[in-house]
């Protein structure tokens, strides 16, 4: 199972307003973006993310020159482990890029797929389950508490974390 952020356009008002508008949210997934480490620039374009693609042709470039000093071998080593760590953290990228965006963080969500996180998604945040549905559910899980990709005021971005402000 993996897990997705949802998250939603600034101006995005609530579920309970217009269908249509269930469309727009973006569920980013929080695993290894294999396209993301191997199109590197390409996926960047793609997902509009511009700083991010400046900040990584920068590294690039000083790969590149790094490369004339040092050995070719040694600089493909380094070159392999960014790409790496790219496809590590681009997913992560891609939030914080929505966030200055203006998009905020609605939801979390698990699911198999893409579309069965929207679903559980949907249904979860559609309203009360039955009866017999929710005593089991309080079971499994007493006390929820939403997950909330930040800490304090602080943004988490990558593997970076701020101080632990919670009560």
């Amino acid at each position: 199972m993996s897990t997705y952020v949802v998250m939603a356009p600034p101006e995005f008002e609530d579920l309970a307003g217009d269908p249509r508008q269930i469309d727009r949210l973006a569920f980013v997934p929080d695993k290894f973006s294999f396209l993301a480490f191997l199109f590197s620039i390409v996926w960047l374009l793609v997902h509009r993310m511009w700083l991010v693609l400046l900040g990584y042709l920068a590294v690039t470039l000083v790969i590149e020159v790094l490369a004339l000093s040092i050995s070719a071998e040694a600089m493909g080593i380094v070159a392999l482990l960014i790409s790496l760590l790219f496809g590590l953290e681009a997913q992560a990228l891609r939030r914080w890029s929505l966030e200055r965006k203006g998009w905020r963080v609605i939801g979390i969500a698990e699911g198999v797929s893409r579309d069965d996180a929207e679903l559980r998604f949907l249904h979860k945040e559609a309203g009360p389950a039955a009866p017999a549905e929710q005593a089991t559910d309080q079971n499994q899980r007493p006390g929820r508490t939403p997950i909330v990709p930040r800490i304090g005021s602080e943004q988490v971005v990558g593997l970076t974390l701020g101080p632990e402000t919670r009560q």
